[in-house]
């Protein structure tokens, strides 16, 4: 029984140790998402313009590859007039959509303005929504086909085509056009030709223009820094780790010294002995990891940190092979310093 608790002690304590570099990994991950939803192939190659408007003219080049979202808070009677994100997306949307429960929009939905939508999976659970429910937007009804399964995107997506045409009277609406341009001149042309279009048009306000290759590096260099900050933070809490579980490793040994005489003396070599420890602390690792897999989702949602970690197949993988690894070295260390060249004449004599 004693030893029971004791066991349980251990998985305990390398549970606590092991929760703090699990959280930087999911982390890790959580930002890597961000960035991979926020950016887009060839996205250097491209120029981005922002405008409020209250209408829905949209600025095209002939020969020019773009897309154009529009964005706006709308405010949902039904929902206890909670402010929910409305953003409709035409079919040239450049971005990596989120992982759906249902399915997506296709090509005709998207060219056609059909009324359809994707609602983000936090509101589809507070409002008991499901795919195949209709939903009010702006006084008109839309068909959800899908729910977003991204805790990190909340809001509502629809065809651009349906957007203009149930939110025509929505005022400062903001847009956003992403076109593409292989070159700096073809970009200076096409951000001249672009916003010269927009004032023209009644009652629109240009926000900024900015380079594709400016927000894609800032993306890139936003993605270093987070995974620097994160990874020495992992590193600083396993070598904490690695420090007070030796200590207790080492404590434990001591304890079991006369159990250690008692096996040699019965003929068992150094290295079952060594393999028998490995497996002891190969087994509390084990047990401890699985402990932090169940619980790191749990915590990260009582803590309101739900959209701050991502636990992928990637992130467990990092995670299991980091424990493992340290597991090894915890190993290695204690070995070490319990069978010295003497080990077996000490733990006989106390054995007696």
């Amino acid at each position: 029984m004693a030893s029971k608790k004791r066991y349980l002690l251990y998985i305990i304590s390398f549970y606590i140790g092991l929760l703090f570099p699990a959280f930087c990994i999911a982390n890790i991950r959580s930002a890597d998402q961000v960035i991979y939803y926020t950016t887009f192939d060839n996205m250097e190659d491209s120029v981005q313009v922002d405008w409020f408007s209250s209408g829905f003219d949209v600025p095209g080049i002939e020969g020019t590859e773009y897309s154009v979202s529009a964005y706006y808070q709308e405010d949902f009677p039904q929902w206890n007039h909670q402010y929910i994100a409305v953003k409709g997306i035409d079919e040239h949307y450049f971005y990596p959509l989120p992982e759906i429960s249902g399915r997506g929009f296709d090509e005709e939905e998207l060219r056609e303005g059909r009324r359809v939508c994707l609602l983000d999976q936090k509101n589809a659970k507070r409002y008991d929504c499901r795919a195949g429910d209709r939903i009010s937007v702006c006084g008109e009804k839309l068909r959800i086909i899908g729910i977003i399964m991204d805790t990190k995107f909340e809001g509502i997506l629809l065809p651009f085509g349906a957007m203009e045409e149930i939110c025509r009277n929505k005022q400062n609406i903001q847009f956003t056009g992403v076109f593409r341009a292989d070159t700096e001149e073809e970009k200076a042309k096409i951000t001249a030709w672009v916003t010269e279009e927009l004032e023209k048009y009644e009652g629109v306000e240009v926000q900024g223009v900015i380079d594709g290759s400016t927000i894609y590096e800032n993306a890139l260099a936003t993605k270093m820094q987070w995974r620097a900050d994160r990874g020495i933070g992992a590193a600083v809490s396993a070598l904490f780790f690695l420090m007070n579980e030796t200590v207790v490793l080492m404590g434990k040994a001591k304890k079991e010294r006369q159990t250690i005489g008692i096996h040699m003396a019965l003929g068992a070599t150094e290295g079952e002995m060594k393999g028998m420890l490995f497996l002891e602390t190969l087994l509390v690792t084990f047990f401890s990891a699985m402990l932090v897999l169940a619980t790191l989702l749990p915590f990260a949602r009582l803590a309101s940190m739900e959209s701050a970690v991502l636990l992928d197949h990637t992130a467990v993988i990092w995670f299991l092979a980091a424990a493992f690894f340290m597991c090894e070295i915890l190993t290695v260390v204690v070995m070490k310093r319990v069978f010295t060249g003497e080990s077996r004449h000490v733990y006989l004599w106390e054995s007696l």
